[in-house]
Order: C-alpha cells, then structure tokens, then sequence
C-alpha cells in the first residue's frame, strides 16, 4: 500500500545550511519502496523547486506557501489559492511601519519578490533574495498568493503573527515561521495542502507521515496519526507531535524497518 512521507524542507530536510546526503539515499529508499515523497513549505514554488533541483531531490509534490499553492513534479500548477488584494496591499502598508521588519516578501503563486524595509537592520532569512520589482510595481501585481514579512527576532516574528490573526481573523492566517511570518488566506495551512494531496493521489490520511520544526509546521504534524517533528524544535512545537528524530533518514528507516 502506498504511503506518503510530508516533510517540511527549512529546518527539517535542509539543516546545517545544506541537505545530508543520508537523508537523499533514504528518501531513494522510500520512493524505491513505492512510496510519494511530498515537501510542504512555507516557501515559493520558484524558490523550492531550485532547491530541490540543487540537491536532486526526488519529489513527487510540492505544497507551497504553506498549502496555498500544490504543484505535481514537473511544476505544473494543481491547486491555487490567493489572499483578498486590498488585504494584501494593507499589510504591505502595516509592514512598514513595524519596529524590527527587515523587509517583506509578496508571492505571486509561482515567483517572489522583496522590497527592503529597514536597510540598516540585518536580514536573517532572504540573504540572497534580492530586490527585482520597484514598491509600486509590487503594489500593482494584483494578485499574492502569500505575503512573508522578514523579522529580526523570532520573537519580533511570534508576537507579529498574533497580531495579524487578532486583526484580520477573518480574512488571513499568519504564522510565525523563525524569523519571518508567513501570511495566507484564512483557512489555509500545510494540513489543508497535504489533504489535497492526499485525494489527488488517493491515499488514505492514516498512510500518511509528516515532520516539521516550527509553528507553521503544527498544522502538518497533527496530520492523520503519525506526526513527528525534528529534536530540534522548540519544546511548545514538540507537544504537537507524537514522535521526534534526528533526521528524515532516521524516520524512514523507523518507518520501513
């Protein structure tokens, strides 16, 4: 029977500033074994899909912005989802007004592009992402899949996150991912993005694995009932899991063994 592994990429699969070539040859394995390897993240389509070219990762889906967006291998577009514009353009306006934002990043569903806020804090996410559009080129786009706001705490990022969703509860959901806070529209989460994987690919949720390390990862660990997260997580995130490891190549072989 087919099962799906769901792994976050930042903090989980990509640790150490670079993928282990032991989590690759067990993600071989699992595939080997006639299972689907899905990355869930919080990031662009267009930034995962060169990460996952870089390091040769077999992905079989990738769940973008955390769940708004799902594209099959090749990145042909399965599903989509788009914040409401005039939100969007507001909280472009909030984010610069907010004491510690470095910058602030907008999805277009497929490709990002950053604005620098604060040039003279230090960026601690996107430090190679540089500007390509002017601000009111951005402003124009129309349509945002996702708006990242860049923190220079994780703290700074946490009590953003709690802002947004006490203002805009009805419209967005913010989530404190390190040092940025991701923005999509309400209801959307990795969990409703791996869901739409899972009928699409028509596996049952209770074959279906997840791990993940931060706050947006708690949705995708309290899918179906084999959520793991990374020991690297914080001790608020852990209680959201019901299994820990190392590495993703120490949950597969837990799994096939």
């Amino acid at each position: 029977m087919t099962k799906i592994l769901a792994t976050d990429y930042d903090g989980t699969l990509k640790y150490a500033q670079n993928v282990m070539q032991e989590d690759l040859d067990a993600i071989k394995k699992w595939k080997e074994a006639g299972n689907l390897f899905v990355i869930v993240t919080g990031r662009s389509m267009e930034s995962i899909k060169a990460q996952a070219d870089l390091y040769q990762i077999p992905v079989d889906y990738y769940v973008t912005n955390n769940g708004g967006m799902v594209f099959d291998a090749d990145g042909n577009k399965l599903f989509s989802s788009y914040l409401d514009t005039v939100t969007s353009i507001d909280l472009l306006y909030i984010a610069k007004e907010i004491e510690g934002v470095v910058s602030y990043v907008v999805n277009d569903g497929y490709n990002r592009h950053r604005i620098v806020v604060n040039k003279d804090l230090q960026e601690r996410r996107y430090l190679t992402l540089e500007p390509d559009l002017t601000e009111e080129q951005v402003m124009d786009l129309g349509r945002y899949a996702q708006v990242v706001i860049s923190m220079v705490e994780t703290g700074l990022a946490v009590s953003l996150a709690e802002q947004i969703n006490s203002n805009f509860d009805d419209i967005v959901q913010a989530y404190a991912n390190q040092f940025v806070v991701d923005i999509v529209p309400k209801g959307t989460s990795k969990a409703t993005g791996l869901d739409f994987v899972c009928e699409f690919s028509e596996v049952d949720e209770m074959d279906v694995y997840t791990i993940g390390d931060s706050y947006n990862d708690i949705p995708l660990m309290e899918f179906g009932i084999n959520g793991a997260c990374m020991s690297t997580a914080l001790e608020d995130v852990k209680e959201h899991a019901l299994k820990e490891y190392d590495s993703i190549h120490d949950m597969i072989t837990d799994i096939l063994k």
